[in-house]
């Protein structure tokens, strides 16, 4: 059986990984926290439910840097994970190092080309070859707001700065923290490039961002 790489919003084939038993997988992951492990619970029921035990690899780390480096340990060992979580720009490189293997046949038989978007489909193909299967796709620019201090403040989610504005000084008075998050790496580096973006304009952060290679959308 091929060894496949499921990355954090898809599952890749690794072309280069020994034999493994149809009836077990090993998947290497970084969804620890709560919720995130309550999401793999879904993907582990569903293959328990097709006779396919789940072998837990969880590498903690929010943005994955610790679990890519597990990974490259494995994969340089000869000893690659059946699936790993990844994001959207390392799925590419991955692919680029020619690790990854072949899903068109799954991808074929299940329409993948009909029903998953244009945009998406950036990551998840190389050199037109699907390598890789969306399982988990969302965007870092999102706010949560408290629904219990929302409802305090009137219940509605605000529509423009101004109303968001008047929300997070509702809060303050509410004694809440108006604006907070959790502090990570990763956290604070989207939260800065926000800024310079907001700031400067286009321009301006493009060339902060000179000779780096663009931040995914796949957390």
């Amino acid at each position: 059986m091929r060894r496949f790489l499921l990355a954090g919003a898809a599952v890749s084939a690794m072309a280069a990984a020994p034999a493994f038993a149809e009836e077990s997988v090993e998947v290497l992951h970084w969804w620890t926290a709560g919720g995130e492990a309550a999401a793999l619970n879904v993907l582990k029921e569903d293959l328990a439910a097709k006779g396919v035990a789940w072998q837990d690899m969880p590498v903690a780390g929010g943005s994955g840097v610790q679990a890519m480096t597990a990974l490259r340990a494995r994969v340089t060992a000869g000893d690659p994970p059946t699936a790993v979580q990844m994001l959207g720009f390392d799925i590419r490189d991955w692919a680029e190092m020619g690790v990854l293997g072949n899903l068109d046949d799954l991808a074929t038989e299940q329409n993948w080309g009909d029903v998953i978007p244009a945009a998406l489909q950036e990551f998840s193909k190389y050199d037109d070859h699907w390598i890789a299967a969306p399982v988990n796709v969302h965007s870092t620019n999102w706010m949560w707001i408290n629904k219990a201090a929302l409802d305090k403040a009137g219940g509605k989610a605000p529509e423009n700065m101004d109303e968001l504005y008047a929300m997070l000084d509702n809060f303050k008075e509410q004694g809440i923290v108006p604006l907070a998050h959790g502090g990570q790496p990763w956290q604070d580096g989207t939260l800065w490039e926000a800024v310079v973006l907001s700031r400067g304009g286009m321009d301006f952060y493009r060339q902060s961002r000179a000779g780096r290679r663009p931040r995914g959308a796949w957390r």
